[in-house]
């Protein structure tokens, strides 16, 4: 007859697993503060502030080459962009050469707010990455690997969208 008492190795596997949860959690919730106390302050949100920020670096931008600079899907960085412009933030304007590439520029507003913007404009969470050690950097990318690939694995769709507290 099987005991009903768990061993003792699942029960640490399972406290482990739970702190790795709190662990998650706190990352998230982490950045998700951080990105409203930015958008709170600046009025604009986090995703927003990363594509003022990455225009600013390299003005006259593509529109594809933002998307590529965020990691994020062409059409999220249409959409982001017709806010930032709704906003004066930024302007579009079609390559002389080709009429179908769009080239992104900062506006007086655009730097401006960048300008006044204390927060690392990138936000929370790229800022501590690229502050990582190649090696911490390292144990988080196959940590987190591992993690994607016990849920079912990549989705390119899923890592092109922002996630819900930036945009």
């Amino acid at each position: 007859m099987k005991s009903a008492v768990t061993p003792p190795r699942k029960r640490r596997a399972a406290l482990v697993s739970l702190d790795v949860l709190q662990q998650l959690r706190v990352v998230v919730r982490l950045a998700g503060n951080h990105s409203a106390q930015v958008e709170r302050s600046t009025g604009i949100p986090g995703a927003q502030l990363w594509a003022l920020h990455e225009v600013a670096q390299a003005d006259g931008l593509s529109v594809g080459e933002l998307a590529q600079r965020l990691r994020v899907h062409q059409t999220t960085v249409s959409n982001l962009l017709n806010r930032l412009e709704t906003a004066a933030l930024v302007r579009k304007g079609r390559s002389a050469d080709d009429q179908r590439i769009v080239h992104i520029h900062l506006t007086a507003a655009g730097r401006k707010a960048l300008k006044v913007t204390a927060a690392p404009a990138r936000g929370l969470l790229p800022n501590v990455l690229d502050d990582m050690s190649p090696g911490q950097l390292r144990k988080v990318h196959d940590g987190l690997a591992v993690l994607v690939d016990c849920m079912g694995g990549f989705d390119a769709a899923l890592a092109a969208k922002p996630l819900p507290f930036t945009e």
